[in-house]
């Protein structure tokens, strides 16, 4: 049967506005039932029941589908595993060249299961301008230390110091080094 060009773009239309109304509508009860409460989920659809004959008996049948449930991921429990460092307090001096010359920064840290939970960083500067760096470094630094695993503590630049966190991180391989159970 031919179809002049009208009926066919007539169709199309048709066509494309009942695949708007069956998503609109999909997205309208999916919205409804994931904003229910988590202990009730509900489906506001009117409910309608009718009678189908098997083997000359009669069962109610709904035409109401069951409302969907979602079910969390499964939780994942992390592995224990042994502690690479002995917990307790250490402390080295960690070196680093600056342009005035070699400097150095005195470091104690608390360990408890590899985690930094206490640190503190003392400034042995010789030159003017590095304790100036060092105070700025000493000013900003525990946000990204306490709480972290040492293995994974690299400091590179901290409240505009870059040659202090060279110094720091010297001396946190040399307390990984005395800590290594």
């Amino acid at each position: 049967m031919d179809q002049n060009p009208l009926q066919r773009k007539i169709g199309i239309a048709l066509g494309c506005i009942a695949i708007i109304g069956v998503a609109a509508v999909t997205g309208f009860f999916e919205f409804k039932l994931s904003s229910a409460p988590s202990d009730q989920a509900s489906f506001s659809a009117p409910a309608s029941t009718s009678t189908v004959a098997a083997s000359n008996q009669s069962r109610p049948v709904s035409s109401v589908p069951a409302p969907l449930v979602s079910t969390p991921p499964p939780v994942t429990v992390p592995k224990q595993t042994a502690s690479v460092y002995t917990d307790g307090t250490y402390t080295a001096t960690g070196s680093y060249m600056s342009p005035g010359g070699d400097e150095q920064i005195k470091v104690t840290v608390t360990l408890a299961s590899d985690i930094i939970t206490n640190v503190s960083v003392t400034s042995l500067a010789y030159d003017r301008t590095s304790q100036s760096y060092q105070d700025m470094f000493i000013s900003g630094y525990k946000q990204y230390v306490i709480g972290q695993n040492i293995a994974s503590v690299n400091l590179t630049y901290v409240s505009g110091s870059s040659l202090t966190p060279r110094g720091f991180d010297n001396a946190l391989s040399q307390i990984e080094a005395q800590a290594k159970a």
